[in-house]
């Protein structure tokens, strides 16, 4: 299991939400967005200029007098990765491509709105930056901010006709990286707009350019949404545009911890220093699945997690259940039936990080393994708020299947009465509701527990490593949360053969906090 590293507001994450199924037909994991013959599944919005297909190209030619024209998706995106091929004409103004990109009838007339990634054909070479069409704020990531490579990276046509630049653009969370030919361009760190459509733009020339028309060609368009192949950090210089945490300012030192087991209740109990009151109890009986409660709010004030409300009896504080192994629901029954505990072991008991195992057989109606479940827990204490990693691993006995459901997998309850006031965020904006079903990379559920007059935040963080990444949440009308690969479809595990999932859960008090959720996430997802 990783270490949880020291940090400040200066290292930013690589961040990873949520789509309707694609429409488009499928390469591995790509998504083609153009057909190569046709203009399907797009549409243009503000000037009417002229777009057509040739020859396996998008080609958009400018209409002297049309405002800027935009040829975009009707489908709209999150978390994605892009790629095409662009080449424009060098007499035109200039270009770009949009994402998370909007249009409604209230604003400016259905201006298109959003961000774009630059195509500059002049000397200038602002291509490969960030600019926030539409809008109020003009260049985000500014051209002055590009490294000379990425500047030099734009091939302009010439002579011998049509020069192509692959772009490719990844937007993940708040966090936007772009590309051209390979170089890296920009690193933008922002969160106005979450969610949106893809645009091919056709700007229209100033009094002071060559007059005419001039064209704009695009091909090879498509796109990742749901396993990102994401490009791994580098030194591209960050222009972050969140609010400053002030908390994310200093080094956060972790303090010491201890675990003390009681193999005859079958806990395994966390301590700060020497304090003989648990902050985490790990129930780790040998007839039942089982589960983290109760947590303690990192200043001592309230519990964060409920046992076995009356609504969901089944749900106990964190925990993991599957739904519909093999036909059998290891979700809402925890007895031994269903259970039985092989090990509960502390790894390290006391220091900055601690970590213990549980490990249990999942047994079918014959009282046969099926399936050897092992979870590998740390925790470490930090300023205001507690780390916790969860390794999990499935050892197939046979052959098994989890089959498609709306849940199944790790699962946060924590204390809800119908007065309860409380929200669920996700890194896409989502909220409550509006997740259900929806991938995310990370999403927060805040309640205000009796006795507080802030909330209390248990956060969870998916891993590009798991196979389902970024995985669909589900969320239920009590606030109760956790991400399911099932949702996605059928999952199997062949006998012999293991399966691996990493979370990373972060627990604090106060508001909604995204620097400091981005400096986990970033943390968690380095190798």
């Amino acid at each position: 299991m990783k270490h949880y590293k020291t940090f400040s507001i200066s290292w930013l994450l690589a961040f990873f939400l949520s789509l309707s199924p694609p429409s488009w037909s499928q390469e591995g994991y790509w998504q083609s967005l153009f057909n190569g013959k046709d203009l399907s599944g797009w549409q243009e919005l503000n000037g009417k200029h002229i777009w057509e297909v040739r020859e396996g190209m998008i080609v958009g030619s400018t209409v002297p007098g049309e405002p800027n024209g935009f040829l975009c998706t009707l489908q709209q995106y999150g978390d994605f990765v892009l790629e095409l091929e662009v080449s424009i004409d060098t007499l035109m103004n200039n270009s770009g491509i949009q994402f998370r990109s909007l249009s409604y009838d209230d604003f400016k007339n259905g201006r298109v709105h959003g961000y774009q990634m630059e195509v500059d054909p002049k000397p200038q070479q602002w291509s490969g930056a960030i600019y926030e069409e539409g809008a109020d704020r003009g260049w985000i990531y500014p051209p002055d901010k590009m490294s000379q490579a990425a500047k030099e990276a734009f091939k302009r046509d010439d002579k011998n006709g049509y020069q192509w630049n692959s772009y490719r653009i990844e937007a993940v969370g708040p966090m936007m990286r772009t590309w051209i030919n390979g170089v890296p361009a920009a690193h933008l760190i922002d969160d106005r707009y979450p969610k949106g459509f893809i645009g091919l733009q056709l700007h229209a020339n100033n009094e002071n350019d060559p007059q005419g028309s001039f064209s704009i060609r695009f091909r090879n368009v498509r796109i990742q949404t749901g396993d990102l192949n994401l490009t791994p950090l580098d030194d591209t210089h960050v222009v972050n545009l969140l609010s400053e945490n002030p908390n994310s300012k200093q080094q956060l030192v972790a303090k010491p911890l201890q675990i003390k087991q009681d193999q005859t209740v079958g806990s395994i109990s966390v301590f700060h220093g020497q304090s003989n009151t648990p902050i985490l109890t790990q129930i780790a009986k040998q007839n039942e699945r089982p589960y983290i409660h109760p947590l303690i709010a990192p200043d001592g004030n309230g519990v964060m997690t409920e046992y076995r409300p009356a609504h969901h009896l089944h749900q106990t504080g964190i925990y993991w259940g599957l739904k519909k192994v093999n036909g059998r629901d290891y979700f809402m029954n925890w007895k031994n039936d269903y259970w039985r505990g092989v090990s509960a072991t502390v790894f390290e008991d006391e220091g900055t990080q601690v970590k213990w195992q549980t490990e249990y057989n999942m047994l079918d109606e014959n009282g046969k393994t099926i399936m050897v479940e092992t979870q590998d827990w740390s925790m470490q204490h930090f300023g205001e708020h507690y780390v916790l990693e969860l390794q999990w691993t499935g050892e197939a006995k046979s052959d098994v299947v989890m089959e498609k459901f709306y849940v199944g997998g790790l699962f946060v309850r924590m204390p809800w009465v119908k007065e309860t006031v409380g929200e669920i965020v996700s890194a896409s904006g989502l909220r409550n509701l509006e997740l259900e079903g929806q991938r995310s990379i990370w999403s927060d559920i805040g309640i205000k527990l009796d006795g507080r007059d802030d909330f209390a935040h248990i956060a969870i963080f998916d891993h590009p490593e798991n196979k389902a990444f970024p995985t669909p949440w589900r969320v239920d009308n009590e606030l109760g949360m956790g991400p399911s690969r099932q949702i996605l479809g059928d999952w199997k595990i062949a006998e012999g053969e293991k399966e691996v999932i990493w979370y990373r859960l972060l627990v604090y008090t106060g508001e909604l906090d995204k620097i400091l959720l981005m400096d986990i996430w970033k943390d968690f997802i380095q190798p």
